[in-house]
């Protein structure tokens, strides 16, 4: 039973998560989970996984063309590889310690782009952004990070928010599907998730004055930002 103490904090993190989803491409899950699983750990990985995914069409529908397809389909098809493996784990290991498996990696990313490294955007690192994005995104959410890391240092936010929409959407779709297969949401996940649209809901009309900030040069730091903090926050979670 959640408490109306809960569910509004629920529904604060929930909302500023989506609007920078919407404006970015990516950050729900980033902002979301860490927090989500302090305050009621059933939204993951189901309920919250099924609001990224709401959140992933709209980005989808409003910023996606057929031409940024090709571009990102070696991370499309890593996420759905991802996922299944992700499937497997939740069968074999604890959520504690693939949390915190999951998190040194988000972290290792970041570390290497503050470091200057430049990762180059080929069909093996995308493939493999993609499949530890499944990975992470089926059992935290946190997806789109991987590949949000190594996508900012090659393109500008507004060209940024098309391909991510389509990975989001097609890795969000196969995470639900392999999620409801799996049995790790059922009915009463999905209603949770259902529970969480109205925050979802505000933050993406919120989002059309969010976007300018994003598209005026904030894409760099929100990306290695929101990556760090989420990775340290479900590291932290997990060990203590």
């Amino acid at each position: 039973m959640v408490t109306w103490g809960t569910y509004i904090a629920v529904f604060g993190v929930l909302l500023v998560g989506s609007t920078v989803q919407s404006a970015a491409g990516f950050g729900l899950g980033l902002i979301s989970a860490p927090l989500l699983r302090l305050l009621h750990a059933p939204l993951l990985p189901g309920p919250i996984v099924l609001a990224g995914l709401v959140v992933a069409i709209s980005v989808f529908v409003r910023n996606s063309r057929r031409t940024d397809l090709p571009v990102v389909t070696p991370a499309i098809a890593g996420r759905i590889v991802g996922t299944v493996i992700a499937i497997g784990l939740l069968a074999l290991l604890s959520d504690r310690g693939l949390s915190i498996a999951i998190a040194v990696v988000v972290l290792g990313f970041v570390a290497l782009r503050l470091a200057g490294v430049q990762i180059a955007r080929t069909t093996l690192t995308l493939g493999s952004a993609g499949v530890v994005g499944g990975i992470g995104g089926t059992i935290a959410a946190l997806g789109g990070a991987p590949m949000a890391l190594l996508y900012e240092q090659h393109a500008k936010a507004r060209d940024f928010r098309g391909p991510m929409g389509w990975y989001t959407v097609v890795g969000g779709a196969s995470s639900v599907a392999l999620l409801v297969i799996a049995g790790e949401l059922d009915g009463e996940g999905a209603l949770l998730g259902l529970a969480l649209m109205p925050p979802v809901a505000i933050g993406l009309v919120l989002a059309r004055w969010v976007t300018p900030i994003v598209d005026g040069g904030f894409l760099r730091p929100l990306v290695l930002g929101l990556s760090s903090f989420s990775a340290l926050a479900l590291l932290g979670g997990a060990v203590f």
